[in-house]
């Protein structure tokens, strides 16, 4: 039973039964919000409104049952953390701006419980800071001070701009403000009354004799981020290593070339005591090649691993084309079929360096699986195609695909069925970061009837 007193009299004052209310809307309310929480649909109130009580009414339960609620999405969710836990901040979002916004409209309000209400879950729930006109703090909600580790006193005659870490920021915030009635701020450093700093996301609306700011506590969120960065670091690393180890051979073949040409120039001295200008002309001539060919793959890998930041338009079999002739000789040596299938080639806008570590990351994976199952007839087909708005790049090969129970564990961090000095798990999940969060894209796999097949969707801009 539930024995959460505001709710029992929620549903006593409302003649609602405890069996009504678990089939008609508490059932329903979690089967709603989880399928939110699993990004199977978008989330609407129109469902709230068709209930018998109100949108902070059906919040109260929510918030209730939030644990139970998240935990049940969380472990059937295929979203990341991050993802996750930025769709848990949505949900709430909506409701508590509901109440801000409904709060606005108090005067026309007439129900002092009502009112009282409100303001409570408002000032309960929400980090609200009021200022007046000049920029100096003069209230605050319960939920800030519990935030900011704060009290009335410590802060009522500090400047909002005190809060803010840096100063250079501090300053563009104040501008803002002077210039702007309303505008948002994804991430600002804030401190706290104990001098520790933690992120925050924040609101700002102002008003005819004051302004009011909505902070949200964005710490996790960040937190994500940063461990983002270090998967990203590392698994940068791992590729480095392993290309390195692909410069070795790619050289190998030039430079046993090199000096097979060098002996035959000492040979033919040795045998006819001189070297013909027609003969040593040629012979210098094919060495420059092998040299000019060596010097390209290390602009290649060069130019791979230099920083970028911006996005290129280019067409998607030029990448593949890059990735491919960093993995030329190993395909080679090996006896890899390689058959590329392009379609459609439609433009996309990319940070180039990204998609081609993502090619090498699939690619390789690719290879490795074919190597240690000793597939006969090796083979590894890409495709390009374009479908409505994305551009789809398929990788498939023939190894016979990936064990069920491991197919929805492939994008996870730090997983691998290869040997530990062979892979750190680190190149498919940063590769779906990559498609998903750096090119809001889409990155999956699926069996196909010959093995593996990973799909890759752009959008088209």
């Amino acid at each position: 039973m539930i024995n959460n007193e505001q709710i029992s009299s929620l549903l006593e004052d409302k003649q609602i039964s405890y069996k009504e209310f678990l089939e008609t809307i508490l059932v329903p309310l979690f089967n709603t919000f989880i399928k939110f929480l699993q990004n199977e649909k978008d989330i609407k109130l129109k469902f709230l409104l068709k209930n018998t009580l109100q949108k902070d009414e059906l919040f109260l339960i929510l918030r209730t049952f939030k644990n139970s609620i998240f935990l049940d999405a969380k472990n059937s969710s295929k979203l990341s953390d991050y993802d996750f836990t930025r769709r848990v901040d949505e949900v709430f979002d909506i409701f508590y701006l509901y109440l801000f916004k409904k709060s606005q409209t108090i005067k026309i309000v007439k129900d002092e419980d009502e009112i009282n209400h409100l303001l409570n879950t408002l000032d309960e729930n929400l980090a609200i800071l009021y200022l007046d006109l000049d920029g100096k703090i003069e209230n605050s909600s319960a939920f800030f001070r519990k935030l900011f580790l704060a009290n009335n006193k410590k802060i009522k005659f500090k400047k909002i701009e005190d809060l803010i870490v840096h100063k250079s920021e501090a300053t563009t915030f104040i501008e803002k403000i002077n210039n702007e009635d309303n505008f948002n701020i994804d991430s600002l450093e804030v401190i706290k009354c104990d001098k520790s700093a933690f992120w925050v996301e924040i609101n700002v609306e102002k008003r005819e004799k004051d302004i009011i700011i909505i902070f949200k506590d964005i710490s996790y969120r960040k937190s994500l981020e940063n461990q983002k960065k270090v998967f990203l670091e590392q698994s940068k690393m791992a590729a480095m290593g392993e290309l390195i180890s692909m410069i070795a051979h790619q050289w190998r073949q030039p430079l046993q070339t090199v000096s097979i040409l060098a002996q035959k120039l000492v040979l033919r001295k040795k045998l006819d005591g001189y070297v013909d200008n027609d003969i040593l002309q040629k012979s210098v001539t094919d060495i420059d090649l092998q040299l000019d060919y060596m010097s390209k793959t290390i602009d290649d890998f060069r130019n791979f691993f230099k920083p970028e930041s911006q996005k290129t338009i280019t067409k998607p079999s030029k990448i593949i084309d890059k990735a491919i002739k960093f993995l030329h000789y190993i395909l080679t040596i090996n006896n890899i079929d390689f058959k590329l299938e392009i379609i459609n080639d439609r433009e996309i806008s990319i940070i180039e360096n990204n998609l081609i570590q993502v090619m090498i990351n699939i690619i390789k994976n690719a290879i490795d699986v074919l190597l240690e199952r000793q597939i006969e007839s090796k083979l590894i087909i890409i495709r390009c195609d374009f479908n409505e708005n994305y551009v789809i790049i398929e990788i498939e090969d023939n190894a016979g695909g990936i064990p069920a129970e491991n197919l929805n564990k492939v994008f996870d961090s730090y997983f691998t069925t290869k040997h530990k000095d062979k892979g750190t798990g680190l190149g498919l999940y940063m590769s779906k970061t990559i498609i998903e969060e750096h090119s809001l894209g889409k990155l999956s796999i699926e069996n196909s009837s010959n093995g593996a097949l990973f799909k890759i969707e752009l959008p088209v801009e």
